[in-house]
């Protein structure tokens, strides 16, 4: 099988490597990436090839059955000055690719990776909360035009707030480990949201799982969500309250410090009936064991 992977360095790509080397390693895997040197480090693996991101001529020669597109510029900011980067990064980029494979004739399944904000009011329907979220939304059109127009199925798969593994920003989970140390209270917002915490693990498993079993996937319609939680929605208070108990050390946090975020996403839980029926799939890490598996890992 031949894996087309683009973003690998970003954060889902750097825990779904190694992950996906040891689960397939008859895989043939090309990377389009940005920071050549920094995936040549990472992933020095004999069956994976590198190339810049933008080698449209690598990409058409290498022939993929599968790609996994993880590229893609996540940012809170709403400004003008990001527009255009947003715009080449989550749209121009993903239509470039896809317009590169339009004649591979081998390509059977397109995996784009899409947001919880993009359902601000739930899962039955679009309604973007961000900006970025928005291009994200707006990229599905191309890839169903040009999934058409090559005969192979595409989905998206919805990843819901994830955290642990090899860390690349700092999320949430790292603010409110960082008060536990804290000489003063750090603000945060009223912590009512209600989110559905995965550990990257188990979105990383759900990518490969996803591909070692296409044949499923034409009983699914072209364009399909499959939205990938634990289905478990928890309070930002409540998660500082499990962390204190897994840390052993409270936290020192002011809460209605902050204001919401505009549109701020309130309650964001996946639908996971769809995974558990048609892939026979479920997340399998509890929010305390990844927050055990955190503190194990520093």
């Amino acid at each position: 099988m031949r894996v087309l992977i683009t973003g690998a360095t970003g954060f889902v790509g750097m825990n779904l490597m190694p992950m996906l080397e040891d689960k397939c390693p008859e895989a043939e895997i090309l990377l389009l990436c940005r920071n050549m040197a920094k995936a040549k480090n990472l992933f020095p693996y004999k069956n994976c090839k590198i190339c810049q991101s933008e080698d449209w001529d690598a990409a058409r020669k290498f022939q993929p059955e599968v790609v996994l597109h993880l590229a893609s510029l996540s940012t809170s900011r709403n400004d003008a000055e990001i527009i255009p980067e947003l715009i080449h990064s989550n749209i121009m980029y993903g239509v470039q690719l896809l317009d590169a494979l339009k004649e591979d004739t081998e390509l059977r399944l397109f995996v784009n990776t899409g947001s919880f904000a993009e359902y601000r009011y739930g899962s039955e329907s679009i309604n973007d909360a961000y900006l970025y979220a928005a291009t994200k939304s707006a990229f599905r059109s191309f890839a169903e035009y040009y999934s058409q127009l090559g005969g192979y199925k595409f989905v998206n798969v919805i990843p819901y707030t994830i955290y642990g593994g090899k860390p690349t920003i700092k999320r949430l989970m790292d603010y409110i480990l960082e008060s536990m140390d804290a000489q003063s209270p750090v603000d945060m917002t009223l912590g009512e949201q209600i989110l559905d915490f995965t550990h990257v693990d188990d979105l990383c498993d759900f990518y490969i799982h996803l591909i070692s079993h296409q044949n499923e996937l034409y009983q699914v319609k072209n364009g399909g969500n499959f939205h990938v939680g634990t289905g478990v929605g928890t309070s930002i208070r409540h998660l500082a309250t499990l962390m204190e108990q897994v840390y052993g050390k409270p936290c020192h946090i002011n809460w209605g410090g902050r204001p919401y975020r505009d549109r701020d996403t309130m309650y964001a839980v996946a639908p996971i009936a769809k995974n558990m029926a048609l892939l026979n799939w479920k997340a399998k890490i509890s929010l305390k064991e990844g927050i055990e598996k955190m503190k194990n890992q520093i």
